[in-house]
C-alpha cells in the first residue's frame, strides 16, 4: 500500500487552482481521497463508490450531468504502457471515467509501479461495457473475430456485473502482438457496445509510486 500511497500524494501537486476536480475510482483514488484536504472544490465522481467516499469527509459532490467543464481528471488505471496508453474499467467505472477524462483540461493518472507494462493485455484482459440487450449478439460477434471473452460475474447473485451506467461487462482476452488502436475502433463499431476500456492518448502525466519514490511520466 505504500506505493499507492506515494503515486496518491505525487497527485497533490497538480490540484493547484482547480475548482472542479473530476475524481476516478479504484483502491488508489481512494488513497488520494483519504489524504485531501478540506478544501471548497467541487469535485465530479465517476462512481458512486467514489462519491459516497467523497461525501463521507466532507467534500462537495456534484454529478457530471451538472457541470459544463472540468479543470482536472485524477484517476488510477489497470495497466500503463511506455506510450502512457492504458487498460482502465476493470472496477467496472469505465464509461464514466473515459466521460469525465475525455472532458477534462488535464488528465491525471496514479498507479503504483505494478501497474507498468510492456504491452497492454499484459495483466489481465480489456473490459468492454455492452447494453444488457445487446450482450449475447455482442459477444457472437466478439468470438467470430477471433477473441476469447468472458462475462464478468457479479458476487452473489447470478449473471453478469451491471455498471453503475446500467451496462454489463465483457472481458476480452487480447492476443499477443494484437494492433489495439485498431481493436478499440473495430469493437466500439458494434452496435450495442457503449464503451472499451482501452484509453489511448488521454494521460497528461502519469503518477508513479514506488515504496520510498515517485516518478513522473509525460507523454512525449
Amino acid at each position: 500500500m505504500a506505493s499507492k500511497r506515494r503515486a496518491a500524494e505525487g497527485a497533490l501537486n497538480f490540484l493547484g487552482g482547480s475548482r472542479v476536480v473530476g475524481i476516478g475510482t479504484g483502491s488508489t483514488v481512494m488513497e488520494l481521497v483519504g489524504i485531501l484536504e478540506p478544501d471548497d472544490r467541487i469535485y465530479v465522481p465517476s462512481s458512486v463508490e467514489t462519491a459516497e467516499a467523497l461525501s463521507r469527509r466532507g467534500f462537495r459532490v456534484a454529478h457530471p450531468s451538472s457541470v459544463r467543464s472540468i479543470d482536472i481528471y485524477i484517476d488510477g488505471a489497470d495497466e500503463v504502457d511506455g506510450n502512457l496508453d492504458m487498460i482502465k474499467g476493470r472496477g467496472g467505472a469505465l464509461t464514466m471515467e473515459k466521460i469525465l477524462a475525455h472532458y477534462s483540461r488535464r488528465r491525471i493518472f496514479i498507479v503504483d509501479e505494478s501497474k507498468l507494462v510492456s504491452r497492454l493485455g499484459e495483466r489481465g484482459p480489456v473490459p468492454v461495457e455492452v447494453l444488457p440487450e445487446a450482450i449475447g449478439l455482442v459477444a457472437g460477434r466478439l468470438e467470430e473475430m477471433g477473441l476469447h471473452i468472458s462475462e464478468r460475474a457479479c458476487p452473489g447473485k447470478r449473471g453478469p456485473l451491471m455498471s453503475d451506467t446500467r451496462g454489463y461487462l465483457l472481458d476480452v482476452d487480447l492476443p499477443p502482438g494484437v494492433d489495439y488502436r485498431n481493436l478499440d475502433v473495430d469493437i466500439r463499431s458494434l452496435p450495442g457496445v457503449v464503451e472499451t476500456g482501452f484509453f489511448l492518448g488521454l494521460a497528461d502525466a502519469v503518477v508513479v509510486g514506488y515504496e520510498d519514490r515517485t516518478r513522473l511520466l509525460t507523454r512525449g
